[in-house]
């Protein structure tokens, strides 16, 4: 009977991390496209909704505690909780990097007649597809899934770092007293720097569910290891 209890918890608990995850994304999908489309509606949606992800949070922390006070979980078991209160943090500060962006949309809003870096949406799918990635990979304990995350954070590392040196040069050369030049350069490349951190928190969610998994901790391989173990 108690299997049978925990058994149910666990499932619950997958569900909420799976919501908890599902808003996360559509945060930072609309937080981007707020900036791309200069919707500020749109961007004070974004700040305005991270309360509900703070209380998923809470309640998902909540769960676990409660199942290990009352299950007395075995070593599987806590790997599994563990990995879920690790998990729902990286979530929680996904949520973060949205709201940080959203408010990028609202500053930057000021000067209308700036053009969002392409690079900047293309970050985003890659950030929003590893996300998406992770959270099936979670459901359905994929390890193999996690490990493909990994390759892909490399990807958003390197277009961060170019995107950064396009930001740098562009307010190198800008004409003297054209300052909002520099102000649009430097708030999106903070953008481009909340995406690239996206992708570092997938990236810890993934090496937890190949823990979970496996029993064994995933490490972020050079490129080339990464190219030859295929």
């Amino acid at each position: 009977m108690e299997a049978y209890l925990y058994s149910f918890d666990k499932t619950r608990i997958v569900e909420y991390v799976l919501k908890m995850g599902g808003a996360v994304a559509e945060a930072l999908k609309n937080a981007v496209d707020a900036l791309v489309t200069k919707n500020v509606d749109l961007a004070k949606n974004v700040v305005d909704d991270d309360d509900e992800v703070d209380a998923m949070e809470r309640t998902i922390d909540q769960e676990c505690l409660r199942s290990i006070a009352m299950r007395q979980p075995v070593r599987e078991e806590l790997r599994f909780i563990f990995a879920v209160l690790k998990t729902i943090t990286d979530l929680e500060r996904i949520g973060d990097q949205a709201v940080n962006i959203a408010r990028w949309a609202i500053e930057l809003d000021k000067y209308p007649g700036y053009d969002t870096s392409p690079v900047i949406p293309e970050m985003r799918d890659i950030v929003e597809a590893m996300l998406r990635d992770a959270l099936n990979a979670f459901k359905t304990s994929d390890s193999e899934l996690s490990m493909k995350i990994c390759k892909s954070d490399e990807q958003i590392d390197e277009m961060y770092s170019n995107v950064f040196d396009q930001f740098i040069d562009l307010m190198a050369s800008h004409k003297s007293g054209d300052a909002n030049v520099v102000r649009v350069a430097a708030g999106q490349m903070w953008v481009a720097r909340h995406l690239e951190r996206v992708g570092d928190h997938v990236t810890n969610m993934a090496e937890r569910i190949y823990f979970v998994d496996r029993g064994e901790i995933l490490t972020k391989k050079p490129a080339r290891e990464w190219k030859d173990s295929e």
